[in-house]
């Protein structure tokens, strides 16, 4: 057992293999009952000792019950989900970079403590990891006008204030923080780039996946609000909603997802990226969108990247989900993407040289959601900024068919052991043998990223667009995206 203290009090943690971790760590106070849909308010502090052996609540969530659940699925939440957790080699020392993960889900799960995000090999390479929970669904990410916006954001905000008064009494460096998430973790990132409240308080970032499209406009975000009252019978403010319960608003999140996403059928573009739960800019915490507000703020560098088949599991999903299948790819989807013989001429003549239907919907939705807003972001930024791509799949599958949102987070934490400990589930989605070389050289570029500013490869310049391949052997590439990047071009 390994004790330290913080502002709030004394903790105690528990020590692996010579490394230290402490959870269930309260860097706000519970954001429901009197705290609901207010700002993240100060954490309570306490007497004695506090134990810091096991992981706390997550917010509140829909049960994932999707095959890899006993990795990134969330046991618990409850109302005291405010917390975050810490693993580090040695709190005694001074000055060790720290990374900080904002999980993903959508804005509608996850935990910065479930163990496929442990921060075990992070600190084994010298690095402080946090991981931390914020609000989610409705109760994080619904916009009141002029009442409360971006919750969510600002409980991440308010954790990283919370580091940089109290991550020197783990062994960590305030002034060396790197900021990390995939998915809606990595819209995170890019948001907090734009965020005024964020500045100053971390000096790197990396953004697996993201959006930097992704944000909406107050009149948008209070259309859903209203769409969500109405359901609920109560007015759209947060007075009306403080008093419904917890397991109700959960389960109205969930249906609010489903109506939101179910607009792809009408070709709807505001349904691509699938949830509702946004966040807002033209707002105090968020004036302006990621892309808008480059070169507003200090010089933070910046990795980034996105993976070949990004929306392949959609793909598939709707393929199976007959007779939806062919209104959704055919014509929902295709119209939604504005798909015309121009974009399509792009991806049949690019590098990949994709025709069909599903492969070319599936190509450019990933595209659309994901590498031409990304690729957007690192084009206008003065600040340094280095691209990746993510190609590598289980080579019993179809060619430049699976390489799919998230197959990187165990590749990232160099943990490919933990996701093939899960047995069949893994061994269908990996393969048998995924290539622990992969793992080392993908965990390398982010630890060397968080240690010197630099993932090892060149920057991203307009001239060379040079991108780092993450593959069975990786390399960097001059303009990976090629003609598919080209035909985005005044569209996305």
């Amino acid at each position: 057992m390994t004790r330290v203290t913080i502002r709030q009090g004394t903790l105690e943690g528990a020590d692996v293999d010579g490394l230290h971790f402490f959870r269930n760590i309260p860097y706000a106070a519970p954001p429901f009952g009197a705290n609901r849909f207010r700002p993240p308010q100060p954490p309570a502090s306490w007497d004695g000792v506090r134990d810091a052996t096991r992981p706390g609540p997550g917010a509140p969530q829909p049960k994932d019950e999707s095959p890899l659940a006993a990795l990134y699925g969330v046991p618990e939440t409850g109302e005291d989900c405010l917390t975050l957790e810490v693993w580090t080699p040695d709190p005694g020392a001074a000055g060790l970079p720290v990374m900080v993960h904002i999980h993903g889900g959508g804005y509608m799960s996850g935990s910065g403590s479930v163990p496929g995000y442990s921060g075990e090999h992070f600190a084994r390479d010298g690095v402080v990891h946090v991981g931390i929970n914020y609000r989610l669904g409705i109760d994080g990410f619904l916009y009141f006008d002029g009442e409360a916006e971006n919750l969510g954001l600002q409980d991440q905000t308010a954790a990283l204030k919370w580091l940089n008064e109290n991550i020197s009494a783990f062994g960590g460096d305030p002034a060396q923080v790197t900021i990390f998430g995939q998915s809606g973790g990595a819209v995170s990132v890019m948001l907090h780039l734009a965020m005024p409240a964020s500045q100053g308080l971390f000096a790197g970032a990396i953004a697996q996946s993201g959006c930097s499209l992704s944000s909406v406009v107050p009149s948008e975000a209070l259309r859903i609000t209203k769409q969500i009252a109405r359901k609920l019978g109560v007015p759209a403010t947060p007075d009306g909603f403080r008093n419904v319960s917890i397991a109700r608003t959960e389960s109205s999140a969930q249906s609010a997802m489903v109506r939101y996403a179910l607009g792809l059928l009408k070709g709807d573009p505001r349904a691509l990226l699938l949830s509702p739960y946004r966040a807002v800019e033209g707002t105090p915490t968020l004036p302006k969108s990621p892309l808008a507000s480059v070169g507003d703020f200090a010089s933070v560098p910046l990795l980034t990247g996105t993976l070949r088949n990004e929306s392949a599991p959609l793909i598939n999903g709707i393929s199976e989900a007959a007779p939806i299948a062919a209104p959704f790819l055919r014509r929902g989807l295709r119209r939604a993407l504005r798909m015309d013989a121009a974009l399509a001429r792009g991806y049949r003549d690019g590098p990949r040289h994709i025709t069909g239907n599903s492969p070319l919907v599936e190509a450019a939705w990933s595209d659309w959601g994901f590498r031409i807003p990304t690729i957007r972001l690192v084009e206008k930024r003065p600040e340094p900024s280095w691209l990746y791509e993510f190609r590598w799949q289980n080579p019993a599958l179809p060619a430049d068919s699976a390489s799919f949102h998230g197959l990187e987070n165990p590749f990232a934490r160099d943990d490919l052991a933990a996701i093939m400990a899960l047995g069949e589930p893994a061994v269908e989605l990996f393969g048998e043998d995924p290539p622990e070389q992969l793992a080392r050289d993908m965990h390398g570029a982010f630890v060397r990223f968080a240690k010197t500013g630099n993932p090892g490869w060149p920057k991203y310049q307009s001239e060379k667009r040079e991108t780092m391949v993450f593959n069975s052997t990786s390399g960097v590439e001059d303009d990976a995206a090629g003609l598919e990047r080209e035909a985005w071009a005044g569209r996305r």
